[in-house]
Protein backbone atom coordinates (compact mmCIF):
# COMPACT_ATOMS: atom_id res chain seq x y z
CA UNK A 1 0.00 0.00 0.00
CA UNK A 2 1.25 3.41 -0.93
CA UNK A 3 1.46 6.31 1.78
CA UNK A 4 0.52 9.22 -0.30
CA UNK A 5 0.90 12.77 0.73
CA UNK A 6 -1.18 15.16 -1.78
CA UNK A 7 -0.29 19.10 -1.68
CA UNK A 8 -3.48 20.45 -2.55
CA UNK A 9 -3.93 24.29 -4.00
CA UNK A 10 -7.40 25.92 -4.78
CA UNK A 11 -9.99 24.55 -7.28
CA UNK A 12 -11.42 21.20 -8.10
CA UNK A 13 -8.63 19.49 -8.74
CA UNK A 14 -7.10 18.26 -5.59
CA UNK A 15 -10.90 16.79 -4.44
CA UNK A 16 -11.08 15.01 -7.67
CA UNK A 17 -7.25 13.39 -6.82
CA UNK A 18 -8.32 12.92 -3.03
CA UNK A 19 -11.01 10.62 -4.10
CA UNK A 20 -8.90 8.88 -6.39
CA UNK A 21 -6.33 7.83 -4.09
CA UNK A 22 -8.83 6.81 -1.64
CA UNK A 23 -10.14 4.99 -4.31
CA UNK A 24 -6.84 2.82 -4.71
CA UNK A 25 -6.81 2.34 -0.69
CA UNK A 26 -3.92 4.47 0.00
CA UNK A 27 -3.24 5.63 2.93
CA UNK A 28 -3.48 9.55 2.16
CA UNK A 29 -1.91 12.57 4.06
CA UNK A 30 -3.50 15.60 2.79
CA UNK A 31 -1.98 19.37 2.93
CA UNK A 32 -3.62 22.26 2.23
CA UNK A 33 -1.55 24.88 1.23
CA UNK A 34 -3.99 27.52 0.13
CA UNK A 35 -7.00 27.46 3.00
CA UNK A 36 -9.48 25.94 1.37
CA UNK A 37 -10.93 23.93 4.07
CA UNK A 38 -13.53 21.97 2.25
CA UNK A 39 -10.61 18.62 2.17
CA UNK A 40 -11.90 15.76 4.47
CA UNK A 41 -8.66 15.41 7.20
CA UNK A 42 -6.41 18.26 6.15
CA UNK A 43 -3.57 19.96 8.14
CA UNK A 44 -3.15 23.97 6.56
CA UNK A 45 0.20 24.87 6.54
CA UNK A 46 1.05 27.69 3.94
CA UNK A 47 4.61 28.05 1.89
CA UNK A 48 5.93 29.77 4.09
CA UNK A 49 5.92 27.24 6.54
CA UNK A 50 7.77 25.33 4.71
CA UNK A 51 9.65 23.60 7.53
CA UNK A 52 6.70 22.39 8.74
CA UNK A 53 5.56 21.08 5.78
CA UNK A 54 8.87 19.12 5.31
CA UNK A 55 8.07 18.09 8.96
CA UNK A 56 4.75 16.50 8.12
CA UNK A 57 5.74 14.86 4.73
CA UNK A 58 8.55 12.90 6.85
CA UNK A 59 6.16 11.90 9.90
CA UNK A 60 3.60 10.42 7.57
CA UNK A 61 6.65 8.27 5.87
CA UNK A 62 5.43 9.13 2.06
CA UNK A 63 6.63 7.33 -0.32
CA UNK A 64 4.30 9.09 -3.65
CA UNK A 65 3.76 12.88 -3.46
CA UNK A 66 1.24 14.79 -5.61
CA UNK A 67 0.33 18.19 -6.23
CA UNK A 68 -3.02 19.70 -7.18
CA UNK A 69 -5.04 22.61 -7.73
CA UNK A 70 -3.70 26.34 -7.93
CA UNK A 71 -1.44 28.11 -5.69
CA UNK A 72 0.12 31.72 -6.23
CA UNK A 73 3.41 31.78 -4.62
CA UNK A 74 4.02 35.19 -2.63
CA UNK A 75 7.14 36.50 -1.99
CA UNK A 76 6.82 35.61 1.88
CA UNK A 77 6.66 31.95 0.61
CA UNK A 78 9.25 32.09 -1.38
CA UNK A 79 11.41 33.17 1.74
CA UNK A 80 10.02 30.39 3.82
CA UNK A 81 11.12 27.69 1.12
CA UNK A 82 14.67 29.53 1.25
CA UNK A 83 15.17 29.09 4.85
CA UNK A 84 13.42 25.28 5.02
CA UNK A 85 15.77 24.25 1.65
CA UNK A 86 18.77 26.06 2.15
CA UNK A 87 21.32 26.73 -1.00
CA UNK A 88 18.09 24.88 -3.10
CA UNK A 89 15.60 27.03 -1.26
CA UNK A 90 17.26 30.26 -2.43
CA UNK A 91 17.62 29.23 -5.93
CA UNK A 92 14.25 28.48 -6.14
CA UNK A 93 13.16 31.60 -4.76
CA UNK A 94 14.89 33.43 -7.74
CA UNK A 95 14.46 30.86 -10.29
CA UNK A 96 10.57 31.07 -11.05
CA UNK A 97 7.69 27.84 -10.94
CA UNK A 98 10.73 25.81 -12.96
CA UNK A 99 13.26 26.45 -10.63
CA UNK A 100 10.85 25.64 -7.81
CA UNK A 101 10.00 22.17 -9.45
CA UNK A 102 13.31 21.34 -9.62
CA UNK A 103 13.97 22.12 -5.98
CA UNK A 104 10.36 19.93 -5.36
CA UNK A 105 12.53 16.73 -7.03
CA UNK A 106 15.79 16.91 -5.58
CA UNK A 107 14.33 17.13 -2.22
CA UNK A 108 12.11 14.00 -3.09
CA UNK A 109 14.99 12.12 -4.64
CA UNK A 110 16.91 12.32 -1.54
CA UNK A 111 14.27 11.16 0.83
CA UNK A 112 13.00 8.36 -1.05
CA UNK A 113 9.75 9.72 -2.24
CA UNK A 114 8.44 9.50 -5.98
CA UNK A 115 7.14 12.40 -7.23
CA UNK A 116 3.68 11.48 -9.53
CA UNK A 117 1.54 13.88 -11.56
CA UNK A 118 -1.76 14.09 -11.40
CA UNK A 119 -2.46 12.24 -14.74
CA UNK A 120 -1.22 8.98 -13.30
CA UNK A 121 -3.71 8.92 -10.36
CA UNK A 122 -6.33 10.09 -12.41
CA UNK A 123 -5.59 9.39 -16.50
CA UNK A 124 -9.29 9.99 -17.16
CA UNK A 125 -8.57 13.71 -16.53
CA UNK A 126 -6.21 14.44 -19.68
CA UNK A 127 -7.12 16.42 -22.68
CA UNK A 128 -7.53 13.98 -25.87
CA UNK A 129 -6.93 15.15 -29.16
CA UNK A 130 -9.91 15.83 -31.27
CA UNK A 131 -12.65 17.59 -30.21
CA UNK A 132 -13.84 17.84 -26.92
CA UNK A 133 -16.81 20.54 -26.81
CA UNK A 134 -19.06 22.58 -28.14
CA UNK A 135 -19.14 23.30 -32.06
CA UNK A 136 -16.48 21.39 -33.72
CA UNK A 137 -13.15 23.54 -35.10
CA UNK A 138 -14.16 25.43 -38.33
CA UNK A 139 -11.20 23.71 -40.62
CA UNK A 140 -10.30 27.39 -41.57
CA UNK A 141 -9.51 27.72 -38.22
CA UNK A 142 -7.18 24.60 -37.49
CA UNK A 143 -3.60 26.63 -38.57
CA UNK A 144 -4.56 29.83 -36.02
CA UNK A 145 -5.13 27.39 -33.62
CA UNK A 146 -1.90 25.96 -33.85
CA UNK A 147 -0.36 28.63 -34.07
CA UNK A 148 -1.79 29.55 -30.45
CA UNK A 149 -0.78 26.41 -29.48
CA UNK A 150 2.82 27.05 -30.53
CA UNK A 151 2.32 30.67 -29.16
CA UNK A 152 1.61 29.10 -25.24
CA UNK A 153 4.47 27.08 -25.51
CA UNK A 154 6.51 30.08 -26.45
CA UNK A 155 5.64 31.63 -23.53
CA UNK A 156 5.94 28.74 -21.02
CA UNK A 157 9.83 28.67 -22.17
CA UNK A 158 10.54 31.77 -20.54
CA UNK A 159 8.55 30.60 -17.73
CA UNK A 160 5.93 33.33 -17.67
CA UNK A 161 2.67 31.27 -18.04
CA UNK A 162 0.75 28.70 -19.78
CA UNK A 163 -1.93 30.29 -21.84
CA UNK A 164 -2.28 33.19 -24.93
CA UNK A 165 -5.10 34.75 -26.66
CA UNK A 166 -4.52 35.37 -30.00
CA UNK A 167 -6.44 36.60 -33.25
CA UNK A 168 -5.83 35.15 -36.48
CA UNK A 169 -1.14 35.13 -36.23
CA UNK A 170 -1.49 38.03 -33.84
CA UNK A 171 -0.79 37.44 -30.08
CA UNK A 172 -3.32 39.70 -28.36
CA UNK A 173 -2.38 39.04 -24.36
CA UNK A 174 -0.22 36.87 -22.28
CA UNK A 175 -0.86 35.06 -19.31
CA UNK A 176 1.53 35.79 -16.52
CA UNK A 177 1.53 34.55 -12.97
CA UNK A 178 -2.53 36.08 -12.25
CA UNK A 179 -2.99 32.74 -13.70
CA UNK A 180 -5.94 32.53 -16.53
CA UNK A 181 -8.64 34.09 -15.25
CA UNK A 182 -6.82 37.46 -15.14
CA UNK A 183 -5.70 37.02 -18.79
CA UNK A 184 -9.19 36.42 -19.67
CA UNK A 185 -10.55 39.49 -18.02
CA UNK A 186 -7.59 41.63 -19.24
CA UNK A 187 -8.35 40.37 -22.49
CA UNK A 188 -12.10 41.43 -21.79
CA UNK A 189 -10.89 44.82 -21.36
CA UNK A 190 -8.99 45.02 -24.42
CA UNK A 191 -11.59 43.92 -26.90
CA UNK A 192 -13.98 47.07 -24.77
CA UNK A 193 -11.08 49.31 -25.89
CA UNK A 194 -10.90 48.13 -29.48
CA UNK A 195 -7.29 46.72 -28.91
CA UNK A 196 -8.19 42.86 -28.94
CA UNK A 197 -9.60 42.49 -33.01
CA UNK A 198 -7.43 41.63 -36.10
CA UNK A 199 -9.74 42.25 -39.10
CA UNK A 200 -12.55 40.44 -37.35
CA UNK A 201 -10.73 37.33 -36.94
CA UNK A 202 -11.81 35.12 -33.67
CA UNK A 203 -9.99 35.56 -30.42
CA UNK A 204 -8.36 31.62 -29.69
CA UNK A 205 -6.93 30.93 -26.12
CA UNK A 206 -4.72 28.27 -26.02
CA UNK A 207 -3.40 26.77 -23.41
CA UNK A 208 -0.11 24.57 -23.12
CA UNK A 209 2.63 22.55 -20.70
CA UNK A 210 5.74 24.72 -20.11
CA UNK A 211 8.62 23.13 -22.17
CA UNK A 212 10.31 22.76 -19.92
CA UNK A 213 8.02 22.24 -17.14
CA UNK A 214 7.84 18.63 -15.25
CA UNK A 215 4.35 16.41 -15.95
CA UNK A 216 4.12 16.24 -12.09
CA UNK A 217 2.96 19.96 -10.93
CA UNK A 218 1.23 22.16 -12.55
CA UNK A 219 -0.22 21.07 -15.50
CA UNK A 220 -2.19 23.20 -17.48
CA UNK A 221 -5.93 23.02 -16.80
CA UNK A 222 -9.73 24.01 -17.26
CA UNK A 223 -13.14 23.87 -15.64
CA UNK A 224 -16.43 25.00 -16.86
CA UNK A 225 -15.60 28.60 -15.11
CA UNK A 226 -12.76 28.96 -18.16
CA UNK A 227 -15.55 28.71 -20.58
CA UNK A 228 -17.84 30.96 -19.06
CA UNK A 229 -14.44 33.78 -18.83
CA UNK A 230 -13.32 32.93 -21.98
CA UNK A 231 -17.12 33.51 -23.25
CA UNK A 232 -17.40 36.44 -21.36
CA UNK A 233 -14.01 38.00 -23.02
CA UNK A 234 -14.99 37.06 -26.72
CA UNK A 235 -13.14 34.40 -26.95
CA UNK A 236 -14.52 31.78 -29.98
CA UNK A 237 -12.05 28.63 -29.65
CA UNK A 238 -10.08 27.30 -26.53
CA UNK A 239 -7.16 25.30 -28.16
CA UNK A 240 -5.56 22.96 -25.33
CA UNK A 241 -2.43 20.64 -25.53
CA UNK A 242 -3.64 16.99 -25.84
CA UNK A 243 -2.40 14.54 -22.98
CA UNK A 244 -0.62 17.41 -21.25
CA UNK A 245 -4.32 19.78 -20.40
CA UNK A 246 -6.61 18.54 -17.32
CA UNK A 247 -10.29 18.59 -17.85
CA UNK A 248 -12.11 19.37 -14.58
CA UNK A 249 -15.69 17.92 -14.55
CA UNK A 250 -15.78 17.62 -18.41
CA UNK A 251 -19.43 17.19 -18.07
CA UNK A 252 -19.74 20.94 -17.04
CA UNK A 253 -17.47 21.83 -19.58
CA UNK A 254 -19.07 20.26 -22.76
CA UNK A 255 -22.23 21.70 -20.95
CA UNK A 256 -21.08 25.53 -20.46
CA UNK A 257 -19.55 25.16 -24.47
CA UNK A 258 -22.89 23.69 -25.86
CA UNK A 259 -24.61 27.21 -24.16
CA UNK A 260 -22.29 29.40 -25.06
CA UNK A 261 -21.41 28.19 -28.27
CA UNK A 262 -17.68 28.04 -27.61
CA UNK A 263 -15.56 25.27 -29.28
CA UNK A 264 -13.06 23.11 -26.95
CA UNK A 265 -10.10 21.01 -29.09
CA UNK A 266 -7.30 19.25 -27.95
CA UNK A 267 -4.05 19.73 -30.16
CA UNK A 268 -0.92 17.88 -30.44
CA UNK A 269 2.29 20.14 -30.38
CA UNK A 270 3.89 20.08 -33.55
Amino acid sequence: MRRVTLIAGSGLLAPLVAAAVRQRGDTLEVIDIVGRGDLDGATHLTLAQASELIAAVKAHKTTHLVMAGGVHISDAEREGIAKAFGLAGKVARVAGDIGLAGMILMFCRVNRIKLVGVHEIAPDLLAPEGHIAGPPLDPALTASAQRALAVARAVGAVDLGQSVIVSGNRPIAAEDTGGTDALLLRAAELRARGLAGNSGLPLILAKAKKPKQPSFVDLPAIGSNTVVNAAAAGVSVVVLEARNTLLLDRAAIEREADTRGITVVGLKHG
